[in-house]
């Protein structure tokens, strides 16, 4: 919570497993939820997001079965 406020975080990925750590590291605490997009990515993107959040339940993956662009 942010000045009394809830903030969530939206984060768009494509293929970014290897980017997406240091993206989920970089935010803040005071950030209450953190939804990461996965648009059919053919990497392990949604692996690595999962493992995330196992170990932070601010942390939701959503996945499209086909890129959206």
């Amino acid at each position: 919570m942010y000045k009394d406020k809830t903030v969530c975080v939206v984060i768009p990925a494509f293929n970014e497993q290897t980017q997406i750590p240091d993206v989920l590291t970089s935010l803040p605490e005071w950030i209450d939820h953190i939804v990461v997009v996965d648009d059919a990515s053919t990497d392990d993107t949604a692996g690595v997001v999962e493992a995330r959040a196992r170990e932070d339940s601010r942390i939701v993956l959503l996945r499209h079965k086909e890129n959206r662009g």
